[in-house]
């Protein structure tokens, strides 16, 4: 998925770039204002509370890891977002439908928080976002319907 920018409250991310193919070869990093473009074999840091974003500079493949330390509930929000993807429960920039994405956001909050809007209005939107989605029948994880892998 193309996610927004965020940020990790007391996270550490570290992305690196393992293959990649077609031209050019690289992963693009948004790090607070500075933007990257990382080869093969390099990385960047990403500091506690600093927004960021990553996406595929080039036009073909490209892979890469993220080191996310601490991760705390990272992993569950990740696996929650591409097997949503996986299933073809997102929109083409990778997001799920508002209702269905505060449920997720609200249950993650202490892992990712957008950057532009303050902490203080988040959360009270996510709760109620939250309570209408739960309502709805949307739950905070969601696993990929059986035979469907849900691979970056």
């Amino acid at each position: 998925p193309n996610a927004p920018n965020k940020s990790g409250r007391g996270r550490r991310d570290r992305p690196q770039v393992l293959r990649a193919t077609g031209q050019p070869r690289t992963l693009g990093v948004k790090r607070g204002r500075e933007r990257l473009e990382l080869a093969v074999g390099e990385s960047a840091l990403i500091d506690p509370g600093t927004p960021h974003k990553f996406w595929n500079a080039g036009d073909d493949t490209l892979r890469f890891r993220a080191e996310v330390r601490p991760a705390l509930q990272f992993e569950s929000l990740i696996e929650t977002m591409f097997a949503l993807a996986a299933d073809g429960k997102t929109n083409t920039k990778g997001m799920p439908g508002p209702l269905r994405l505060a449920v997720i956001a609200n249950h993650h909050f202490d892992v990712v928080r957008l950057p532009l809007v303050p902490h203080a209005l988040q959360k009270p939107a996510l709760i109620g976002g939250s309570l209408l989605g739960k309502a709805v029948g949307y739950r905070p994880t969601y696993e990929a319907l059986a035979g469907t892998p849900a691979t970056a």
